[in-house]
């Protein structure tokens, strides 16, 4: 019992779901266990930093130097740049830059599959139970039955979270792991129409429209759903008719009007959503004009434990986390174009290293193309560790184990014919 709790395939199901952050006390979901992000993150990071000490593969490929870029280079100097600017110690500018250390999962991911002997199959359960049990967990807080924390409060854009009368109940629980199970499930569907998969994408689907709320995403699960089934529309339609009846039978079981409702809601969000300005724009303008003050230096990021942080300087809706790649022109002036080819060329010449892709390998690499596509806006960069740390993990693991196959497959002939030979 003891033995197959701390197996190795056991604490690799136990790393990819935490890292959900589906447990995590969070800004917009106050309800979840305190410190457990920030003891998770040290966890990351000192294993990372015990591995490349220790086990010699991790420096034997050029993906850990990619990762050690982003994962700890990239934090480091936005610390320093803020210190350098608005005097902000050091430490509260890596607490700042904290989810960035998520990159560094990579090593103890990658270790435990090589220990795990993983198969991408296996990883595609794992990734999936994650992805429901995040599931479980945001439609819990979602309809009140996990309680919030009373005593913990956060300083939040009041804007987007919490008194949005269009969105009021908004949660942003899991969003990237959802999205690459939905990927997977797309991709699984192509391969072979099954019900109960349509099932499995229809419930992810509902967790986007009632707890993430977010139109971006809303927008890029259509353009991969046309995507992967671009070539199968017979498919495609399959999948569109069993939705189709699921929802009329659902209709004679849930509330009266719930649909027209949605529909309402779905006319309201396409409105605000080409309405233009707001918060995002006028964070933008502020960017471009503080960082060519500053000589095109980067400035970092502050800390809300810091005197405030930005609302000090700005206002309290200044997040560059809603800016997306101004985010990161912010922190780093005239070396972001260096920091986006590092980590594009970088990840799509890791990704390519991989030619054997299955379902979710091939949502890690459709995630990535739509990100490259809405470049302006994604958080990537700096926020995407959580995921891009396990993808790359698994790229580069299922990468050797095919090379080590196609070289097991003339050394097994060779061997055979000198038997016969022999005979």
């Amino acid at each position: 019992m003891i033995r197959t709790l701390f197996s190795y395939r056991t604490l690799l199901l136990m790393v990819i779901f935490v890292n959900s952050r589906c447990l995590f006390l969070i800004d917009n979901k106050t309800a979840g266990l305190p410190y457990i992000r920030e003891l998770f993150i040290a966890a990351i990071t000192v294993s990372a930093l015990f591995l490349l000490l220790v086990w010699k593969r991790t420096h034997q490929s050029r993906a850990g130097l990619w990762i050690l870029c982003l994962g700890l280079v990239l934090p480091l100097l936005s610390a320093l740049l803020a210190k350098a600017k608005f005097g902000q110690p050091l430490i509260y500018g890596l607490l700042e830059e904290r989810r960035s250390f998520l990159y560094l999962m990579y090593f103890p991911v990658l270790y435990l599959m090589i220990k795990a002997r993983l198969t991408q199959e296996q990883l595609e359960r794992y990734f999936l139970l994650a992805g429901l049990a995040c599931v479980a967990v945001g439609y819990l807080y979602y309809l009140g039955i996990i309680p919030q924390n009373n005593d913990v409060t956060f300083m939040v854009d009041e804007k987007d979270y919490g008194s949005d009368p269009l969105r009021p109940n908004r949660f942003d629980i899991a969003g990237p792991y959802v999205s690459a199970c939905a990927f997977m499930l797309m991709y699984r569907l192509k391969r072979q129409f099954s019900l109960g998969t349509v099932l499995l994408l229809l419930l992810f689907t509902s967790y986007l429209w009632l707890v993430l709320q977010t139109r971006n995403t809303m927008l890029i699960w259509a353009v991969a759903g046309v995507w992967i089934f671009r070539s199968q529309w017979g498919t495609l339609l399959k999948v569109g008719i069993a939705v189709m009846v699921i929802l009329l039978v659902a209709d004679f079981f849930l509330p009266e009007g719930i649909f027209a409702e949605q529909y309402a809601k779905l006319n309201a969000m396409v409105g605000e959503a080409t309405s233009g300005g707001g918060v995002r724009g006028n964070t933008i303008a502020l960017v471009l004009r503080d960082v060519a003050q500053n000589y095109y230096i980067g400035m970092g990021a502050l800390s809300l434990q810091w005197n405030g942080g930005f609302a000090r300087l700005y206002s309290i809706y200044f997040y560059l986390s809603d800016v997306g790649l101004m985010g990161v022109f912010y922190r780093y002036g005239f070396l972001t174009p260096i920091v986006a080819l590092i980590y594009y060329i970088g990840y799509w010449r890791i990704m390519r290293q991989c030619r054997n892709k299955g379902d979710l390998l091939n949502a890690f690499q459709l995630d990535f193309a739509l990100n490259c596509v809405n470049f302006i806006l994604s958080t990537s960069i700096m926020y995407g560790g959580e995921l891009a740390g396990l993808a790359i993990a698994g790229f580069v693991y299922f990468a050797r184990v095919s090379v080590a196959a196609n070289q097991a497959v003339p050394a097994r002939e060779t061997r055979r014919n000198l038997l016969q030979g022999n005979a």
